[in-house]
């Protein structure tokens, strides 16, 4: 027998689900500011995504093969144009 899920139940793991998402965006966006403001060498930078990473498991651990296919190429993405930029940089200055 199925059991039905009322529209107050429903309201209430939508909410749920949005509130998980909200907290992996800023998450997400804070993490990529960071990278962004160029302070971060790349280890620290790669460490940095790597813990966004089990923070994200411990959020939405049925969704984390989304999440790296979204997620790693923009961090790697973001690491390369703001760390590794810079760094060359610095090394031809």
């Amino acid at each position: 027998m199925t059991e039905r899920i009322d529209d107050a139940e429903m309201q209430e793991l939508l909410g749920a689900e949005e509130h998980k998402l909200e907290m992996l965006r800023e998450l997400v966006d804070s993490a990529c500011a960071e990278i962004e403001g160029g302070r971060l060498d790349r280890q620290e930078a790669t460490v940095l995504a790597q813990r966004v990473r089990r923070q994200a498991q411990e959020i939405i651990p049925d969704l984390m093969d989304k999440f790296d296919l979204i997620y790693a190429s923009r961090f790697e993405r973001l690491i390369a144009q703001y760390i590794d930029e810079r760094a060359r940089k610095s090394e031809s200055a």
